[in-house]
């Protein structure tokens, strides 16, 4: 078995080293590769040939992980949570390494999520959480519309931005501003508006195979999961057509997860 490591935050490395370096005295018959040299003692992967990858950080350094390492992005991931929040790991760099053990052979579950894609300027970004369409100028609102592919208009109106944001992403940004939490396994993405002039712009759940083209009046910036993308004033935004993996050890427990990791006082 073939495993890459990918470390994604610069604070608490000692522990991130202690448990990484705890499984792999544990662990016969692996191979272990550092993607992005962010593990000095290990080789450097070439080629993105391994079986799967294990991710230190928080949600960001996920999120870090999928678009600076695209060709990785479908292999099996086992999040490990060294962050703040850690919504979405598996299990915590505190935890003891032999609880994952389990993993090397072959005795977890795959916890598929979907990603949007946003087409604009000849460009394509893909988002795990969000995509973001903002005013460029942080002093002005820009007039933004949603129109579906076939034609009705979802929402316009002046506004800072808009967010649309998958299952996953609605913890995140989405949820700072209002929008509902839902439940990953329903086939569906958010439309938030940013700060809306009017109090009849609200989040919408919507079907997420239905594209929609957001267009603004003034040139806006594109942000993937926070990364800006471009800038445009008509963006069509879609499914894409890879997923994220996530190693699950048991069956996730979604709302057990908002109260003890994100709802918590």
């Amino acid at each position: 078995m073939r495993v890459g490591v990918y470390i994604g935050v610069s604070y608490g490395v000692d522990a991130v080293m202690q448990f990484l370096n705890k499984l792999i005295s544990l662990t016969q018959g692996v191979e272990w590769f550092s993607v992005d040299n962010s593990v000095a003692a290990l080789s450097s992967l070439e080629g993105g040939n391994v079986d799967m990858v294990i991710v230190f950080g928080g949600d960001g350094s996920l999120l870090r992980f999928i678009h600076t390492h695209p060709e990785l992005m479908s292999k099996p991931i086992l999040h490990v949570g060294a962050g703040r929040i850690n919504f979405l790991s598996e299990v915590l760099v505190t935890e003891e390494p032999s609880s994952v053990l389990r993993v090397f052979k072959g005795d977890y579950y795959i916890d598929e999520r979907d990603l949007l894609s946003a087409s604009f300027n000849n460009s394509k970004c893909y988002a795990l959480n969000e995509i973001v369409m903002r005013c460029m100028d942080p002093g002005r609102m820009a007039t933004i519309s949603v129109t579906e592919e076939h034609g009705e208009e979802v929402m316009s109106g002046r506004m800072d931005g808009l967010i649309t944001a998958t299952p996953t992403g609605s913890t995140a940004y989405s949820l700072a501003l209002g929008g509902p939490v839902v439940d990953y396994r329903v086939k569906s993405k958010l439309i938030v508006p940013i700060a809306p002039f009017s109090r009849t712009l609200v989040p919408i759940v919507h079907p997420y195979d239905v594209k929609v083209r957001v267009t603004s009046m003034d040139e806006s910036y594109v942000i993937c999961d926070g990364f800006i993308k471009g800038k445009t004033m008509n963006l069509l935004i879609e499914p894409w057509p890879e997923k994220v993996r996530l190693v699950r050890l048991r069956r996730i427990m979604m709302y057990e997860r908002l109260r003890t990791r994100l709802l918590r006082p």
